[in-house]
């Protein structure tokens, strides 16, 4: 499940966008950097209403109606089946610009260790979601979810699950708001291939979702030694 992202250039992932769209998209001041994105934040988001492209703030977790339970993650193999996904991801869907989203790998004891994801160019991505205006009646800001799939084989060594990666050829009918077939988001939510991204671990500072800053990209948090006897073959 992909709750946790970065923005660490914000400057340089709306100016991706911007180049791939063809079309100027400034950089809100409102926007930051950002080492550790999480859940219940307000985070940019990229969306066409209509009139053209805009930066909109939204809150990261999906509420489908005023009062309902917060949603983490709309998974593609069954978005186009389920109430609360269905009429979203015909006419609102929008990208979330990221430097890299973060996933964990679990050991044999439940610790969690985070790995960062980025594409091997280096630059920013988007990342597809689907979003939600909200009430401002009942005080419920619009808000998102991001799309998820099964993973690619880089992916899958940590998690079982990775966010659709909106191709270039892609990021523009994603973001268009006439309506999407269900056949034409299967192609857009294919795996992005393993060989075009990297990973590598970082500091287990990142776990906590309040933490944020470089400390969080710091070096990877030394694993315990097992225990000697293991290593030696006793019972």
């Amino acid at each position: 499940m992909c709750n946790r992202y970065t923005l660490i250039d914000p400057d340089g992932a709306f100016a991706e966008i911007a180049r791939i769209l063809g079309v100027p998209l400034n950089k809100p001041d409102w926007v930051t950097q950002r080492y550790n994105i999480g859940l219940m934040q307000i985070a940019p988001t990229v969306v066409n209403r209509g009139s053209g492209h805009e930066v909109l703030p939204m809150n990261f977790g999906y509420f489908p109606r005023a009062g309902a339970d917060m949603i983490n993650n709309a998974r593609s193999e069954t978005v186009y089946a389920k109430p609360s996904f269905k009429k979203a991801v015909v006419s609102h869907r929008c990208a979330i610009p990221t430097t890299g989203f973060i996933d964990w790998e679990t050991d044999e004891k439940g610790r969690k260790w985070p790995h960062v994801f980025t594409l091997d160019h280096g630059r920013p991505y988007a990342m597809a979601a689907i979003w939600n205006s909200g009430s401002a009646e009942k005080a419920v800001p619009p808000n998102f979810c991001i799309v998820t799939r099964e993973p690619n084989e880089l992916v899958g060594r940590i998690h079982n699950r990775m966010p659709v990666i909106l191709r270039e050829e892609h990021l523009a009918r994603w973001l268009d708001p006439s309506p999407m077939a269900e056949s034409e988001f299967l192609e857009i939510a294919k795996p992005y291939p393993a060989d075009r991204m990297k990973e590598h671990e970082i500091s287990t500072y990142a776990n906590n979702v309040r933490h944020e800053g470089p400390e969080c990209f710091g070096p990877p948090t030394p694993r315990p030694k097992r225990d000697a006897q293991l290593e030696l073959g006793f019972e």
